[in-house]
């Protein structure tokens, strides 16, 4: 194909939104040299950069990355981004960088979006994890690669943390839980992923609230009269296969201006090894839970005496029982 051409369609279709790849020509030209499978791809998407449309121009690379899922794993495809104030490089190995995630490797998905800067996470059994970041306006691109990780990198066989959590998590289980007006669209979150899968049941919920320091340091104190530590809430749910919060881009957060982030964590069942819980070390009233799987470390920050409190620990207690 000829290369204006190619620069001109490339440039002419660009805009803030994820586009499915379905022919050999979506394929952004940075990325035609590495060998895609189409036909074997169960979903395959380019994400472009976050640039104005003004700002692009026909002889950019307008795509940071190309995700290729397909019956193995996720590829990500990513544009090196120290090349941008120089000459234009021609495509090839060396002008980005390719990553091979094998679903037994992911022990965690987490989507975030914070305004309009979205982050998808990979958390992976190395410790080793891999971030995209990408334009709000594609998070329904997003949702879709999230459920099929999700659906994908829970089929192996659970371990004894995971019936743990499930016993814990029917026991425990809530119809509506009383979030408060601000956070009410966690639950919106959840009934919209509920609705994609119908299984996934809602274990607890809890909404924010402001937490105080631990310790009697006067001048930490002092900060904090000014600046207060909020505690945001969470919906956890889960069915037979993952582990599912929705909260916000941070667990705890200082100052008084309000917070619109939105994040979904999936953990698959088959993943943790295993849970601790414990007292938040600066925040009274705040329990810090753990999920370990391999090298990498999860952490759930919930209020204490809270629904997701007690049913994790509860799952917790079970795994740590004799006999198990």
């Amino acid at each position: 194909m000829d290369t204006t051409a190619a620069g001109t369609s490339e440039y002419d279709r660009f805009g803030p939104w994820i586009d499915e790849v379905r022919l050999p020509e979506d394929i952004p030209r940075l990325f035609r040299g590495h060998p895609v499978d189409l036909d074997a791809g169960r979903l395959v998407l380019k994400v472009p950069r976050n640039i104005a449309r003004r700002d692009a121009t026909a002889d950019m690379d307008l795509y940071d990355h190309l995700l290729v899922l397909d019956d193995d794993g996720l590829t990500v495809l990513s544009r090196r981004t120290e090349h941008d104030h120089q000459p234009r490089r021609a495509p090839g190995p060396g002008a980005f960088d390719v990553r091979d995630v094998p679903f037994e490797d992911v022990v965690a998905v987490r989507d975030v979006m914070n305004l309009l800067d979205g982050t998808l996470t990979l958390h992976t059994r190395t410790g080793s994890d891999l971030t995209v970041r990408y334009n709000g306006s594609g998070r329904s691109a997003m949702r879709a690669l999230v459920d099929e990780l999700r659906a994908r990198a829970s089929e192996g066989y659970p371990r004894p943390l995971a019936f743990a959590l499930i016993d814990s998590g029917a026991q425990h289980a809530c119809a509506t839980p009383d979030l408060g007006r601000v956070d009410a669209s966690l639950l919106g979150d959840f009934q919209d992923v509920s609705r994609r899968l119908p299984g996934l049941t809602l274990w607890s919920g809890h909404g924010r609230r402001q937490v105080a320091l631990r310790g009697a340091d006067p001048v930490k104190a002092i900060g904090h009269a000014f600046s207060p530590v909020t505690l945001h809430g969470a919906v956890v749910a889960g069915d037979s296969f993952a582990l599912e919060v929705f909260g916000r881009h941070e667990w705890l957060v200082r100052g008084k201006k309000p917070m619109h982030s939105a994040s979904r964590l999936v953990i698959p069942l088959n993943a943790p090894d295993t849970i601790d819980v414990a007292p938040h070390p600066d925040y009274l009233g705040v329990m810090v839970v753990t999920l370990s799987a391999g090298a990498t470390r999860i952490e759930l920050v919930v209020p204490e005496g809270s629904g997701a409190h007690r049913l994790l620990s509860e799952a917790a207690a079970q795994v740590a029982a004799p006999g198990r």
